[in-house]
């Protein structure tokens, strides 16, 4: 894969650098709270519908706060001003004093959890430490923890959907387009193997409400990009967070082909625009066809079955791609049951594209094999 363009020379780059160094204006920074943002959706509709918000049980300013009647049975533990889930913590009780992450796939006592917290807020000097106890959530994908589906949204276009699946480590992420269909890693997008692995993309069983949410949130913001991370549970969407500084770019953990930077750079521009209040030209695709459409239809457009959603998504993320074609049956016969028609087709379109990927060993794992074994094979032939 080319390398991407310096990021001085992409608008797109340039913007998430400067905003990860420093929030660009207020709103961006009170978007950032993630118990303001609450706050502010708590009573929001979309088609008579509220998204899901995982319920706050406290919000601690010490660790000593942390005990074993905070954690109960079942949590999610967040220090509110980490990035790239530094600090979160998704805890199962386990036993006396004895507690089950399954974000690190580790065990560990209260005092641990206490000395694992102090040293995440020792990163984060520039505001008072704040931890959050919420809700656990579980999701419709395979896995005790929720896939975080993190879209990329330029003020109501779809640029791609990052599906981030952290019941493994290092998490497991493929990249999805506008359309929800997956992007060709080694082509299109490269990862450091360190920080990331290959995964198998799944279009979430609520990915029309998921996608909706998205491009009204982004619409919310004065950004002409910020990031909507999503989770889809076995209850529908839930809100994860805004993100208008990207880490994963700023940091190089993912980086891109020139012609995906071109089109980001596109969007963004066209987004620009929007906030300025210029007609811009919108391109028929699935986010159009969403905001043209009535949201009471979408909301009530019908889901395939939970317990036969997760029995096909099981078998297309351990590279089945019976799964997918599965998965896009049960989707076309949806349609027996109401529905929209366009929306059905693209759904079931994506399905298939993640079929026809879930078998397909990425370029960028091949490439690497290659060369270690061009490397051995040097070495033995000297």
């Amino acid at each position: 894969m080319k390398l991407e363009k310096p990021r001085t020379e992409s608008p797109f780059l340039r913007f998430v650098t400067a905003e990860y160094r420093r929030r660009g204006t207020q709103q961006r920074r009170d978007l950032s709270n993630k118990t303001y943002v609450h706050s502010l959706l708590e009573n929001m509709t979309l088609g008579g519908q509220h998204i899901g918000l995982p319920k706050q049980h406290s919000v601690l300013t010490s660790t000593e706060q942390i005990t074993a009647e905070v954690l109960g049975e079942r949590i999610a533990l967040k220090f509110a001003h980490g990035w790239s889930a530094k600090g979160v913590m998704l805890l199962e009780r386990i036993g006396e004093d004895r507690y089950f992450d399954h974000m690190s796939l580790r065990e560990w006592t209260l005092t641990g959890i206490r000395e694992k917290q102090d040293a995440v807020a020792a990163r984060f000097t520039r505001k008072k430490p704040a931890w959050i106890v919420e809700e656990f959530l579980r999701g419709a994908q395979p896995g005790a923890v929720p896939f975080d589906y993190k879209f990329y949204m330029f003020q109501g276009q779809i640029g791609m959907v990052a599906q981030i699946d952290r019941n493994s480590s290092p998490p497991r992420m493929v990249k999805l387009n506008g359309d929800l269909k997956p992007f060709i890693e080694g082509r299109d997008y490269t990862f450091k193997p360190k920080d990331l692995q290959s995964a198998g993309p799944v279009v979430p069983r609520s990915a029309v409400m998921l996608s909706r949410w998205a491009i009204e949130l982004s619409k919310m913001t004065d950004a002409p990009f910020v990031r909507v991370d999503l989770y889809d549970t076995e209850d529908g969407p839930y809100f994860g967070e805004f993100t208008f500084s990207s880490g994963a770019e700023v940091r190089k953990t993912i980086s891109y082909s020139p012609e995906m930077i071109a089109q980001f750079d596109q969007l963004f521009a066209d987004a620009e625009k929007t906030l300025r209040g210029e007609s811009v030209e919108q391109p028929q695709n699935w986010s159009t066809l969403l905001q043209s459409a009535d949201a009471a239809a979408l909301a009530a457009h019908p889901r395939i079955d939970l317990a036969e959603y997760q029995r096909y998504a099981y078998f297309l993320h351990n590279r089945g791609a019976l799964g997918g074609y599965r998965l896009a049956k049960a989707q076309e016969q949806l349609l027996e049951h109401g529905g929209d028609a366009a929306v059905n087709e693209y759904l079931c379109a994506a399905h298939k594209a993640a079929a026809r990927r879930a078998n397909v060993k990425p370029r960028s794992t091949r490439s690497a094999l290659f060369k270690a074994a061009r490397k051995v094979y040097r070495r033995v032939t000297q």
